[in-house]
């Protein structure tokens, strides 16, 4: 599990303490025992050391069961092949892209596969506020406006073999729609919310708690 900040000419690896807030909660003090337990008791009563004997019996049982860990992975709900956008990209070509694919979230990718950036439908309408309302004519107002004109770079991405549950946790704390899942710097696939809230319904045991 690995995290990477990745744009034009970088590709860093994100420190995990970097990446996620730190936890809110306090440890606990110890606590002083108000009453100890008396063992001769329990050793001469036959009946409660009966059960302490089949506790431990118990006990030691399920210690010995094989537990089989609920993890899912990036890999297991990235979208791939992505839906992608070259450098030389307009927004008109964007806002045609959005429209027809019903995506949000579009990576901006090299001809070589390496991710540089990621735009979304909401940064290029917002880039286009309050000139028409119309949208062939922003369109045509805009068609030469490249996409890494307004696109998010450098990018905040993760490895294929991320735990979905970080991924949760990564989109409420760093307030992102969309995490980019890359294999040596190429993009592999992208992750987003509903991505997330299906895996949850699939995998209705998967605990997103970390």
């Amino acid at each position: 599990m690995t995290f990477f900040v990745q744009g034009l000419s970088i590709h860093e690896q994100m420190p995990f303490g970097r990446v996620f807030k730190k936890s809110a909660v306090k440890e606990t003090d110890a606590v002083d025992a108000i009453h100890g337990l008396d063992e001769t008791e329990h050793r001469n009563d036959p009946v409660k050391h009966g059960q302490q004997h089949d506790a431990a019996q118990a006990y030691q049982s399920i210690k010995h069961v094989p537990r089989i860990p609920n993890v899912v992975l990036a890999e297991h709900i990235m979208i791939s092949p992505v839906v992608t956008l070259d450098p030389q990209a307009t927004t008109s070509n964007a806002l045609t892209l959005f429209r027809s694919s019903q995506l949000r979230h579009l990576p901006v990718v090299s001809s070589t596969g390496e991710l540089i950036g990621i735009v979304s439908e909401r940064d290029v309408l917002r880039h286009l506020a309050g000139i028409t309302e119309s949208y062939q004519q922003l369109a045509e107002a805009h068609k030469v406006k490249r996409v890494t004109d307004v696109m998010q770079s450098p990018v905040l991405t993760a490895s294929g073999d991320t735990d979905v549950r970080y991924v949760a946790r990564l989109f409420v704390e760093q307030r992102i729609g969309a995490l980019p899942i890359v294999t040596e710097g190429v993009i592999a696939g992208i992750i987003t919310r509903s991505d997330v809230l299906k895996a949850v319904m699939r995998h209705f045991v998967l605990e997103l708690w970390v």
